[in-house]
């Protein structure tokens, strides 16, 4: 510091050699002999600055808290197991009304932390009203739990958040995620049928090829004719099954296919492969066609009303998909915004997948500038097909499940009856 702005230049000497001296002392350092403050005291100073410049030994480290440390340093952070999307819907609907009513943030997450019977949720509030109390904000904590939120749910939150709206962003979230429950619990009542008559059915037929199949081959093996080629394939699977050998040969193989099979699922090839083929199927492709819709309609109308811009809607909106077919033409609308041109052309250009009714109610909801309203009942009006599509699935489904158990059974008895009614037609 130097004293510039004192005009007396004796005070401000003496200011500055005080300054000298009290940095000195600080320092522990010895007084240069050539100082012109110190000459006459020089001996007084080396004297009393011989115990000051002396080295003091460094305190031993606590290796008890070092280790601590290292500890605390090595242990990563806990990934929470998601809760369910009807789970995550209620707690976001309890959290809207409390706020509605005017209670504050932090009071609102701890009563959920209290309440909530997940203990993800339960673990996260408490974090939450932790982080709010030291002044984070509500959309910074979520961000740390990516595995629970999402970047809807993030991207709705934060714009809440900014423009005052918070309570109103939460109930629209609620009501989009009970939307996304909604469908996925019926995709899910449809497909449970087919796969507890697919599994109903493998054991049946272990079962018979174990305990029945051997019995009637021990008869026809005392009569001493021949089998049919039918007949002869069942008694060698039954055969197979019940060798041991077989089986330490067959459970290593099964368990490489598996891990072939499940690698390859992943791969970029077979999951275009498998989009596409999902579309061109005529069981599967109204089922999903809708549901990409409406997810995408939904999320996308959420977001764009709330205040989020509409490139970042779409691109948020298109990780709801679940298609890369879907994806591609999300892309597309990306570029297309991004270029100045309207989104309904992308749509236009993709009339093999788009159907017409949504390509118009983009093109109307976009010259009127009532975006987000017209996305919002395309969401609406979806949702109700995909609840249509899923009963009519599960309509076609339930005959075709029986026709399939129907024609193993005969399969097998047919197998088993066949050399009997050869003998018969021998003796007559």
């Amino acid at each position: 510091m130097k004293y510039k702005y004192i005009s007396d230049p004796d005070l401000r000497a003496k200011l500055e050699e005080a300054r000298k001296k009290n940095s000195l002392k600080k320092n522990n350092i010895n007084v240069p002999a050539n100082t012109p403050a110190n000459e006459n005291s020089e001996k007084k100073i080396s004297k009393t600055n011989i115990k000051l410049v002396e080295k003091k030994e460094p305190p031993t480290p606590n290796k008890k808290f070092e280790n601590l440390k290292a500890k605390k340093g090595k242990k990563k952070r806990k990934v929470l197991k998601p809760p369910s999307t009807k789970s995550l819907a209620v707690a976001t609907k309890q959290l809207s009304s409390m706020l509605r009513t005017g209670l504050p943030l932090l009071e609102a997450l701890n009563i959920l932390s209290d309440s909530s019977e997940d203990k993800t949720l339960k673990a996260v509030f408490r974090e939450a009203s932790i982080g709010i109390s030291r002044g984070s904000t509500f959309a910074e904590l979520l961000e740390k739990h990516p595995e629970i939120f999402d970047d809807m749910y993030l991207a709705l939150v934060s714009a809440g958040e900014v423009a005052g709206l918070l309570p109103e962003v939460l109930e629209r979230e609620s009501k989009l995620l009970e939307s996304l429950s909604k469908i996925k619990s019926q995709i899910s009542s449809a497909l449970a049928y087919p796969i507890a008559i697919f599994a109903l059915t493998f054991i049946v037929i272990i079962i018979m090829l174990v305990f029945v199949i051997p019995v009637f081959a021990d008869i026809y093996a005392g009569s001493g004719a021949k089998l049919p080629g039918l007949t002869q394939f069942l008694v060698d699977g039954s055969n197979s099954i019940r060798n041991p050998i077989f089986l330490m040969k067959l459970f290593p193989i099964l368990f490489v296919s598996f891990l072939l099979l499940k690698r390859q699922i992943k791969t970029n090839s077979f999951i275009n492969w498998k989009d596409k083929m999902l579309l061109k199927l005529p069981i599967t492709k109204d089922l999903v066609t809708k549901s990409c819709l409406a997810n995408f309609s939904r999320t996308l109308s959420a977001l764009n009303s709330a205040g989020v811009p509409i490139i970042e809607s779409l691109m948020i909106a298109k990780r709801t998909l679940r298609n890369r077919v879907f994806e591609r033409i999300a892309d597309n609308m990306n570029t297309e915004i991004q270029a100045g041109q309207p989104i309904y052309k992308v749509l236009s250009m993709e009339s093999d997948v788009i159907p017409i009714m949504f390509t118009s109610m983009f093109r109307i909801g976009e010259e009127t500038g009532e975006l987000s309203e017209m996305v919002n009942k395309l969401a609406d009006f979806y949702e109700d097909e995909v609840s249509t599509a899923v009963k009519g699935l599960t309509s076609i489904l339930e005959p075709l499940m029986i026709v399939f158990v129907a024609v193993v059974v005969a399969f097998i008895l047919i197998a088993m009856y066949l050399p009997m009614f050869n003998m018969m037609s021998t003796v007559s």
